[in-house]
């Protein structure tokens, strides 16, 4: 792990590689305790990561690689990065699953940018200099 400063949040670097997970997760978990939030929300913040540390393996850099991610926590924000292609979870993607449908006509997809999209206050997009960037405001 290393580290950054990005002007927004001081981020830890993680390989992009599906091992990396857990430790990511621990580390903003940890992060997020220390900076009050309740236990439910650093809860709802675990899941938003983890959906977002997987799409970026799995879509964004086609796998486990070489390439980095970077987790931070700036009080009850959890701030994530990758240098994947632009990819917007805010308006992007595939639409989310219709509830009202039977579960064998369900299409899969879609749940995790649900997620990332509601389960925190607010969420902020940005690509800048190669890099998206994600904020989740957590409470």
């Amino acid at each position: 792990m290393d580290e950054k400063e990005t002007g927004i949040a001081h981020l830890l670097r993680f390989p992009a590689r599906l091992d990396a997970v857990p430790g990511a997760m621990a580390f903003a978990a940890m992060a997020l305790t220390q900076s009050g939030l309740a236990p439910g929300a650093v809860a709802r913040a675990e899941l938003i990561l983890e959906e977002l540390l997987r799409n970026s393996i799995l879509h964004g850099y086609g796998g486990d690689s070489t390439h980095d991610v970077w987790v931070g926590v700036r009080g009850q924000v959890l701030c994530y990065e990758d240098a994947a292609p632009p990819f917007n979870p805010l308006t992007e993607g595939p639409p989310p699953p219709d509830p009202t449908l039977p579960p064998d006509e369900l299409r899969v997809g879609g749940i995790g940018l649900l997620l990332i999209r509601q389960l925190g206050s607010a969420v902020a997009y940005a690509y800048s200099a190669g890099h998206n960037r994600i904020e989740i405001t957590l409470q």
